[in-house]
């Protein structure tokens, strides 16, 4: 939204420039009328638009709870994840949107404030019909001005004086004046931060003066026209959507204009400028604002099969021999919600060199080759949009990192600034995260909390471990290797461990420990290390006999492939609680 009111005060500025330096002196009151229209709801809608071709011309301890495994027949109790959130109505309502909000709230009740006081006047006037319009005899007063099909004419005025009056209001009346002010007193309400809304309605003012006079001339002396102007001095209500005939700042200016020779037709071609200056800002609407259009114009020039297959090369040359070199030199930039195309090519193209790799080493062809060689960058962002791809990156912070994905960076929502602080509050309490990432898409912006403490923690063997929640690619358990997605790999790791508990664990073995009836539960710890082992495996439980059945259980997983970080193969700890129920 901030990007949009930017765009349409530049693009009024630009108009307001153009009019004041070639346009406002020339006699061509009626072209400036409609330029001063016009310009003013181009200005409003150039923003909005985007061309594509125009844009394509441009260049605890950090361990992650496993689901429960419920063994027997026990009702199995359902673990909710929660999170610190802020209650929207207890954050600041003081955002923009609501100051604007706010603004053209206190705009409009002015303007309806003043609306009334017209109605009172037209209530208590005494009404003249004629031919397409009425006139309004306003008792006791030299008020004088026009409203739509209304002229509103004081008692107090001469005859003479009426009849010039009368003669200038008309055309107000005719070409429909009142329009255009209601039209500025809309752009008012709508930006009245904006100050040159109130320099178009300036001119716009001005401009229906010089038309009126124009015209009214024709009908009446021109002498005597001019020495009414500046003899007589009338009343005029404090409206701002009616013409009056008598406005002092104007008179000069009205004057001025009546007595300057008519401008050489030839000058016409000044309004033809709205050509290039409108498609100058088609352009610039069309590739600013648009982070998206921005990223995705690098290497434009090749078609997305050509990008994945000139990385896939370059792959191939560099890293044949060292795939651990692969990950070091070519890291992911997890901030941003959405890859750009190259950047998606090039993980593509990593993805497809390791299913090579891997294919060589076994010679299994891995399914994963086959999902990737269908996909294109469309299905990736077809795919980002569902709310399960929104869900998996937010639930996945990088590093220490929190994540919070908004629809625009620079305008975010009353519940979208309850979610940001919520985030800052939780950095501040647990010690591992350090900073919170916001995204929109392509853009993004960082927060840090605090200096971060590291990326990894060591253990006492000074081998690495990374949690689960950070890591870039979790162990994978034989069964879940073809698996592409972070959340649906988690998931069928937790159903494997499931599994293989229910399917060997003992569940005999507590009705012969004189324990008393009742659910018992079973916490066991383990992590699994730099080379795909099982270590470090303990157990706390109600009887020592179920802590070593626990124990055994897990030692028997099989052999996983590690995971890793930064390149680099890493511990992972887990922690998986058991639960089951004594007859």
């Amino acid at each position: 939204m901030v990007t949009y009111i930017i765009q349409i005060v530049a693009f009024q500025l630009i108009f307001l420039l153009v009019y004041e330096a070639l346009l406002k002196k020339e006699t061509f009151f009626n072209y400036n009328r409609w330029y001063l229209l016009s310009t003013s709801v181009l200005s409003l809608l150039l923003p909005l638009i985007k061309i594509e071709s125009f844009t394509k011309t441009i260049p605890s301890k950090y361990v992650i709870v496993l689901p429960e495994v419920v063994l027997g027949n026990v009702q199995k109790t359902t673990q909710i994840t929660t999170e610190v959130t802020t209650i929207a109505n207890q954050t600041s309502w003081l955002t923009l949107n609501n100051i604007i909000i706010l603004g053209s709230c206190i705009t409009f009740l002015i303007f309806a404030f003043k609306l009334s006081k017209l109605l009172t006047l037209w209530v208590k006037a005494k009404k003249v019909k004629s031919n397409g319009y009425q006139v309004l005899s306003l008792p006791n007063t030299t008020v004088a001005f026009s409203f739509f099909n209304y002229v509103f004419i004081g008692s107090q005025l001469t005859e003479q004086q009426k009849e010039s009056i009368l003669a200038h209001e008309l055309i107000h009346v005719k070409q429909k004046h009142s329009i255009d002010l209601l039209w500025s007193e809309v752009l008012k309400i709508a930006l009245w931060f904006n100050p040159l809304v109130y320099v178009y309605k300036g001119y716009l003012i001005q401009v229906h003066e010089y038309i009126a006079d124009q015209n009214a001339i024709k009908t009446v002396n021109k002498k005597d026209y001019y020495q009414r102007l500046l003899q007589q001095i009338f009343d005029v209500k404090s409206l701002p959507f009616v013409n009056p005939f008598f406005k002092q700042s104007l008179i000069k200016k009205r004057i001025i204009m009546l007595q300057k020779s008519k401008s050489k037709p030839v000058y016409l071609i000044k309004y033809l400028l709205l050509i290039p200056m409108i498609t100058a800002m088609l352009v610039y609407s069309s590739c600013s604002q648009d982070e998206t259009s921005k990223a995705n114009t690098e290497q434009t020039t090749l078609t997305e099969e050509e990008l994945v297959q000139k990385y896939l090369e370059e792959y191939r040359s560099k890293y044949k021999d060292n795939i651990e070199k692969l990950f070091s030199e070519n890291k992911t930039d997890y901030n941003n919600y959405l890859n750009t195309l190259d950047q998606y090519a090039r993980l593509k193209a990593k993805f497809l060199f390791m299913a090579e790799v891997h294919k060589e080493k076994t010679g299994k062809d891995s399914n994963i080759l086959k999902v990737l060689k269908i996909e294109t960058y469309q299905d990736y962002l077809n795919n980002k949009k569902t709310q399960e791809a929104k869900d998996n990156w937010i639930g996945n912070p990088k590093r220490g990192t929190l994540r919070l994905l908004v629809e625009d960076l620079d305008n975010l929502t009353t519940e979208e600034e309850a979610l940001k602080q919520s985030k800052l509050a939780q950095i501040n309490k647990e010690e591992w995260y350090h900073a919170l990432v916001i995204s929109d898409g392509y853009r993004h912006i960082k927060i840090e909390v605090r200096e971060p403490k590291g990326d990894y923690i060591h253990d006492s063997n000074n081998e690495i471990d990374v949690p689960f929640s950070v890591i870039e690619q979790v162990p994978l358990i034989e069964g879940c290797e073809t698996l592409v997605n972070l959340k649906e790999q988690k998931e069928c790791f937790s159903n494997k461990i499931s599994e293989h508990v229910m399917k060997n664990f003992n569940t005999e073995l507590a009705n012969n420990l004189d324990l008393e009836k009742g659910v018992k539960r079973i916490f066991v710890s383990f992590k699994i290390d730099v080379n795909g082992d099982v270590v470090n495996v303990k157990a706390r439980a109600p009887h020592k006999d179920l802590e070593e059945e626990a124990i055994r259980v897990i030692n028997l997983l099989p052999k996983m492939t590690p995971g890793t970080d930064k390149g680099k193969q890493v511990n992972v700890p887990y922690s998986l609680p058991i639960t089951f129920k004594v007859d």
